[in-house]
């Protein structure tokens, strides 16, 4: 009864209030049992995506359903239309954005689930209660550390040893001053 209600409480779909991209939770971690997350992504015409990133715990593969996707792999952009897929591998920079003038809808299958889910409920939480700048960016530092640590997401041009080094201590000095627990109602569960 507890999973039920649990599941109830949690919204299928959340919007990112910034940009307009919308995703979706198709078969979430606990779906799977830790294998995968699979989510649909609907992103408005000349919608960015996150900056250039890497992930060193989950691969990703982008599948268009409708519409088209620039995927960028590396120094490589890769035009996803209905229907074609790409990975992004472990450890590959890539992001994605969306250069034309209609919609694009794509699922992002990750493997394994790393905890992007509850890393995007926050983030997206964040920015429906006011607490993120005009950018969607998380006001408080400690914030942004969790939420890039949750989703394992790395951006390229900040050295990574660093990010590693400063995230955790933020993390750890957060915890301790119990700044985090607020944020279960976004997840419906301990952050």
């Amino acid at each position: 009864m507890n999973e039920y209600k649990e599941r109830l409480s949690v919204k299928q779909t959340v919007t990112n209030k910034v940009t307009g991209e919308q995703i979706t939770f198709i078969e979430t971690a606990k779906d799977t049992n830790g294998e995968y997350l699979l989510i649909e992504v609907a992103l408005p015409p000349r919608g960015k995506g996150p900056p250039l990133h890497i992930h060193d715990h989950f691969e990703e593969e982008f599948e268009v359903i409708a519409g088209s996707l620039t995927v960028t792999l590396g120094k490589t952009k890769h035009l996803l239309v209905t229907g074609e897929r790409c990975v992004a591998p472990l450890r590959t920079p890539h992001t994605f954005t969306n250069d034309h003038d209609h919609p694009v809808v794509f699922r992002v299958r990750l493997t394994p689930p790393s905890k992007f889910e509850q890393s995007v409920r926050i983030h997206y939480g964040l920015m429906d209660d006011g607490l993120t700048d005009e950018k969607g960016n998380p006001k408080s530092l400690a914030h942004t550390a969790l939420v890039l640590t949750l989703q394992n997401t790395l951006i390229i041009g900040i050295p990574l040893w660093l990010q590693r080094c400063l995230f955790g201590l933020i993390i750890k000095r957060a915890r301790k001053k119990g700044i985090y627990a607020s944020l279960e109602k976004y997840t419906g569960q301990e952050v």
